[in-house]
């Protein structure tokens, strides 16, 4: 039986924890008179309300009301229990924890999550040895080094491969005496059948908190195969939204120079790192997320973004943009010149031209500027005022005064206006909006292609004008059942708000760029989702909540046709050769008799 952690250790870990240090890991501190001042980690601020007052060791924000010792702010940044957060403290120190006898026993969820931590870590070590020191690894090295990555990148990424032998996991970590119940807790295998893994035959990369400690996988498939890359679910221990990639390996450099590189994915960000420029991260799987510039705001005050030059690319640096903006932060873009992404210009031109690409990167209002030229580029006064109120956006989400006059006036002389008129139509920029034919919103040759509604849309719309119908559809749906990239993207800017608190209509589509925002309030002016005159509110929600329920139906049973055309097509291709290959076949019978029933349930 455990006992509890002496008050000896307690007080010499509350002796040796040097409040300032640990706080300026999470928020960039300043030292006035004898106090250290900075925006507070915990909420969203501009303004520093945050105190640390080494002396006295604690902290608060006249802000929020937090407060503590350095043990408090660890438990509460880190998700720690007060165990825990004194063990983590006491590593940091090098510390002995000793223990006094009693009868402290752990909660069973913190025991769990400790032991999870513990085997994502061993996990991720015999990862990086299969693909590093084993025949099964050879063709994955292959490829990552073709990649231009050093052993020595190998090794600070910790990369690794998962054998394509899907039970071989659940069986090691069984002999290790670990069980079934507690494996189910970990995500590392599939709900339906917790024998198999769901990483097989994949190129690993080990997610890591801020302490440096494995808490997920990200795995790319090696040829042909979907999904491309495979994420570890969210757990009690890792949340995608509140992470960034390598940003253990970063967090220093982002605050020393006070500013950050955001990249699209995790050869982005290594391919970085191994030309010196140690200051890039990247979100995990998801859009960029509030909380993840939330704990970006807290290191530096500006941000590089590095994304793809693709339709899709581009239209997640623009919303990048103004989210980092409504941060207060300065966003520059990065031009990457001579290849498709920073691995590929590594390997062409090597470290310095990256370097210099980054070091030429152009303020977000030029960059804007020149997308809108080029989509806008007739003299015409309605080519005019659109590509004024394109920029609109970008003004509305700058903090300062002082920035939206400036931008303003940079808007008039790219395109010659008045500036008088420029702030006119800023000011009345809805009714400049009215006057548009929403039918002409984009020029000929214009790279967006224009948005066709189909059924999944239309449910999200349905939803999205009545947002108290939303709770049923998120709990049928997941993101991952819609195949139209747009209602899929609608549908998790939805479950970001709802989750935040603020879900509505237009906290919804402010996250969207203009072309969906123009085609959103488009669709919804139609009325088709509103109450007609002279209709009863009990009828207009009893026919909302038919077309809902309806419209999950429809979205839910071509999930599941996907899913079986999936499965029927890698019966009809696999091959089995051992007795766990005819138990996989078997299990993939079942799994494809299971969805024909659910597909049937759908249709009635």
């Amino acid at each position: 039986m455990a006992g509890f952690i002496s008050q000896d250790t307690i007080e010499r870990v509350r002796a040796a924890a040097d409040i300032v240090s640990i706080v300026n890991n999470y928020t960039n501190l300043t030292q006035r008179g004898s106090q250290y001042w900075g925006c507070c980690p915990f909420h969203n601020e501009k303004t520093p309300s945050f105190t640390v007052d080494p002396v006295r060791r604690f902290y608060h924000c006249f802000g929020c009301g937090v407060g503590g010792d350095a043990v408090k702010f660890i438990m509460e940044m880190e998700k720690l229990s007060y165990p825990d957060a004194i063990k983590e403290l006491a590593k940091r120190h090098n510390i002995e924890v000793v223990y006094e006898g009693g009868s402290f026993v752990p909660e069973k969820k913190d025991q769990d999550l400790a032991t999870i931590r513990e085997v994502y870590g061993r996990i991720a070590s015999t990862f990086h040895y299969f693909l590093t020191q084993t025949p099964q690894g050879k063709d994955a090295l292959e490829y990552i080094k073709g990649r231009g990555l050093t052993d020595e990148t190998l090794a600070k990424f910790k990369l690794g491969y998962s054998p394509a032998d899907r039970y071989w996991l659940k069986k090691f970590l069984n002999e290790k005496n670990y069980s079934d119940e507690f494996l189910e807790k970990t995500g590392l295998f599939s709900k339906k059948y917790p024998g198999l893994c769901i990483f097989a035959g994949r190129l690993i990369f080990p997610i890591f908190d801020r302490g440096g400690q494995a808490v997920a996988f990200g795995g790319r498939i090696l040829g042909d195969g979907e999904p491309k890359y495979l994420n570890s679910p969210e757990l009690a221990h890792y949340h995608k939204r509140e992470t960034l990639y390598a940003f253990n390996f970063a967090k220093n450099s982002i605050h020393q120079k006070k500013a950050a590189i955001l990249c699209e994915g995790y050869m982005d960000v290594i391919a970085y790192h191994q030309c010196g420029i140690d200051n890039a991260v990247a979100p995990l799987g998801t859009s960029l997320t509030e909380q993840q510039l939330k704990i970006l705001q807290g290191f530096c005050d500006t941000i590089f973004l590095s994304f793809d030059s693709d339709g899709a690319g581009q239209n997640a640096t623009k919303r990048a943009i103004l989210m980092c903006r409504k941060f207060n932060l300065t966003t520059k873009i990065i031009r990457l010149e001579g290849g498709k992404d920073p691995a590929e210009i590594m390997i062409k031109f090597g470290a310095e031209t990256l370097t210099k690409q980054v070091q030429n990167a152009i303020l977000d209002s030029d960059y804007l500027l020149s997308k809108i030229k080029a989509q806008y580029p007739s003299e015409s006064p309605e080519d005019k005022t659109k590509a004024a109120l394109a920029f609109f956006p970008y003004v509305d989400s700058l903090q300062s005064d002082i920035q939206k006059e400036s931008s303003l006036d940079q808007l008039a002389g790219a395109f010659n206006l008045k500036p008088e008129a420029v702030r006119k139509d800023f000011n009345n920029r809805s009714q400049a909006r009215s006057r548009l034919d929403f039918r002409s919103n984009q020029p000929e040759g214009q790279e967006l292609k224009p948005i066709k509604l189909n059924a999944e849309l239309r449910a999200v719309l349905a939803v999205l004008s009545n947002p108290e119908e939303y709770s049923k559809m998120r709990a049928e749906l997941t993101s991952d059942d819609f195949e139209d990239e747009l209602a899929k993207d609608l549908f998790i800017k939805m479950e970001e708000r709802y989750k935040q608190g603020n879900f509505s209509f237009m906290s919804v589509i402010d996250q969207c760029d203009e072309n969906v925002q123009r085609f959103v309030t488009a669709v919804t002016a139609s009325g088709e989702f509103s109450k007609k005159n002279g209709q009863s509110e009990a009828d207009f929600k009893d026919l909302i909540g038919r077309v809902v329920r309806d419209s999950i139906k429809l979205v839910k049973r071509n999930a599941l046709e996907r899913q079986r055309k999936k499965l029927a097509d890698r019966l009809k291709s696999f091959k089995p050769s051992t007795p766990d290959d005819e138990n996989y076949q078997k299990a993939l019978v079942s799994e494809i008799s299971q969805l024909d029933i659910k597909i049937q349930m759908q249709k009635m």
